[in-house]
């Protein structure tokens, strides 16, 4: 029953909403959720955290970098809750359009950006 209940409470954000939207697109590192998001890396983390603790994502060390995706046993039922509730929305609209534009940074299906450029949010939200 724990099980359940964790996966409702990672559900039960917002923000974790589109943390997950941007996850069923694509495997993601931190620095690409931050820019894509638009949110800070710290509240970022939270996030990640308890959506780690609950099951639903998953993490993998590539290179310097640690990639987030949802897990695979998990990966049904949060397809099914937004296949189901369909959560559309303006914000994650602009998150999939900057997620795009960040995605095509990448050198080798890798993020090689980082958190280098304090404007790249903005770039990525005037790009589209």
């Amino acid at each position: 029953m724990t099980e359940i209940v964790a996966f409702g409470k990672a559900l039960a954000d917002p923000t974790r909403v589109r943390i997950l939207s941007a996850l069923l697109q694509s495997e993601l590192c931190v620095c690409e959720m931050v820019d894509a998001l638009a949110v800070s890396q710290s509240s970022l983390s939270s996030h990640l955290q308890i959506l780690r603790n609950a099951g639903v994502v998953k993490t993998e060390k590539r290179r310097t970098w640690i990639i987030y995706s949802i897990d695979e046993e998990a990966r049904p039922a949060v397809r099914m809750a937004f296949d189901h509730f369909q959560p559309n929305s303006d914000a994650i609209d602009a998150d999939n359009s900057r997620l795009q534009s960040r995605i095509r940074l990448r050198v080798d299906g890798c993020c090689v950006v980082g958190f280098s450029n304090p404007n790249l949010t903005e770039d990525l939200i005037h790009a589209n």
